[in-house]
C-alpha cells in the first residue's frame, strides 16, 4: 500500500445505482480497504430501491457482537490508516464542505428545524421538546455564553443560513456589525436574499481576520472541519484578531480517547471528504497555547438531534426524493443512524467552549 492516495484514485460515494453484484463486490472491497464505516454508506446509496428507514436505524445503531466490533473498531489497522487518510487529506477541506452542504436548501429544509435551519447538535432538555423547541434551547444557551451587546464587531465563523445571526441580532436589536463566512454558495445566496446580514464566502482557515478587529468570535460546528494542525495556527490568528477582553465560542464535536484517526475517520470520508475531527485534549491545549483562557467546557448530547432529524426526513420523504432522489435520500438517512452509533458509543463528544482574551 502507498503513503499516499492520488486524488483521481480516491473512492467517492457515489450515487448511481448498481447491481447487487456490483454493490456487494464493492462493499467488500470498500470494507477490507477502508472499513465497515466507509463500505455501508456506499452500499445504500447505490441501491436501485428505496431503503427501509427503520432496518437501517437498527441495523446502524444495534449492538454488535464483540468479534464484529472489533472488527469496526480496530479495521483498518492503524498504520494503514494513516496512510490512507493522508490520500483522503489531499483533497481540500473546503472541497468536502461544499460537496456536502451543495445539496438543496429546499432539501435540508425538510428535516432541519423551522425557525433557524441548525444543522449542529441541539439541547433537547424536556421530553415534549420538538426539535425547534431543542434549537431554540440551543441558541439561547448560545447566546448567553456569547453575551452579545449592542454596537460589538462580531463575526460568525461557519454561519450555515444565518440562524445565529438572526438570533444574535433579535436578542441586541442590533444586525449592522454582525458577519459570517461560510464555504457553501447556496448559503451565501440564502442569507443575502432572505436575511441581508453581510456574508463572504471564504475559507474560516485562511481568511484574513485583521488584528484587534472583533469584540466577538464564534462558531457553531466549524471546528470540525479543520485539520488538527490547522487548530493552533488558526486559534493563534483568532486571538489575535479579538480585542483585549475579548471572547470566542467554540460549539463543535471532537474525538474522545487517545487515537488521533480511529477508523470512523475513514467512514467520516463519504461525508465530508477532506475533513478530519481532532482530539478534544489536543483542540483544549492548542486554545491554551495560542493565549486564551478557557472559561468553560461543557458536553452535550448530539443523539436525540441526530434522531429528531432522521424522523422528520422519514415524514418528508417523497418531497426529499422530489428534490434529490431516493439515492441522497438514503445516504442521509445511514449518516444520520451511523452517526447516532457514534456519539452513543462514546467515540466523540459534543462541547462547547468559552476562549477569553484577558
Amino acid at each position: 500500500m502507498t503513503s499516499s492516495t492520488p486524488a483521481s484514485s480516491r473512492p467517492q460515494l457515489g450515487l448511481r445505482p448498481a447491481s447487487l453484484a456490483t454493490r456487494w463486490t464493492r462493499v467488500l472491497y470498500e470494507g477490507l480497504v477502508y472499513g465497515a464505516a466507509y463500505a455501508i454508506p456506499t452500499f445504500f446509496a447505490t441501491s436501485p430501491k428505496r431503503v427501509d428507514p427503520e432496518w437501517i436505524w437498527h441495523f446502524c445503531t444495534c449492538d454488535r457482537t464483540a468479534i464484529e466490533q472489533g472488527f469496526v473498531d480496530h479495521w483498518p489497522p492503524a498504520p494503514f490508516r494513516r496512510r490512507i487518510i493522508k490520500g483522503f487529506l489531499d483533497q481540500t477541506h473546503a472541497e468536502g464542505i461544499e460537496y456536502h452542504y451543495d445539496v438543496s436548501n429546499a432539501f435540508y429544509a425538510l428535516f432541519l428545524d423551522r425557525d433557524y435551519m441548525f444543522y449542529t447538535c441541539a439541547d433537547f432538555n424536556a421530553p415534549t421538546d420538538t426539535i425547534e423547541d431543542a434549537q431554540r434551547n440551543k441558541a439561547n444557551h448560545i447566546l448567553g455564553l456569547l453575551d452579545p451587546r449592542p454596537g460589538e464587531k462580531i463575526i460568525e465563523l461557519g454561519c450555515g443560513w444565518g440562524g445565529m445571526l438572526k438570533h444574535i441580532s433579535a436578542a441586541i436589536g442590533d444586525g449592522s456589525n454582525l458577519s459570517g463566512l461560510t464555504l457553501s454558495r447556496d448559503q451565501v445566496d440564502y442569507i443575502r436574499t432572505h436575511l441581508g446580514f453581510s456574508v463572504a464566502l471564504a475559507d474560516l482557515i485562511t481568511h484574513d481576520y485583521g488584528t484587534e478587529t472583533y469584540d466577538k468570535i464564534y462558531a457553531i460546528g466549524a471546528l470540525e472541519h479543520v485539520r488538527p494542525d490547522s487548530i493552533l495556527p488558526l486559534f493563534q490568528r483568532l486571538h489575535a484578531a479579538l480585542k483585549p477582553g475579548g471572547r470566542m465560542v467554540q460549539h463543535f464535536f471532537s474525538l474522545n480517547g487517545t487515537d488521533p484517526v480511529p477508523p470512523s475517520m475513514l467512514g467520516a470520508q463519504a461525508y465530508f471528504p477532506g475533513s478530519i475531527l481532532s482530539l478534544h485534549s489536543d483542540i483544549r491545549a492548542k486554545a491554551e497555547r495560542a493565549g486564551f483562557r478557557i472559561a468553560h467546557d461543557s458536553a452535550h448530547d448530539y443523539r436525540p438531534t441526530l434522531r429528531a432529524w432522521f424522523d422528520r426526513l422519514v415524514e418528508n420523504r417523497d418531497q426529499a426524493e422530489a428534490l434529490v432522489g431516493h439515492h441522497v435520500v438514503n445516504k442521509y438517512f445511514v449518516y444520520f443512524a451511523m452517526s447516532w452509533r457514534f456519539f452513543d458509543l462514546k467515540q466523540s463528544t459534543l462541547h462547547r467552549l468559552v476562549l477569553m482574551k484577558d
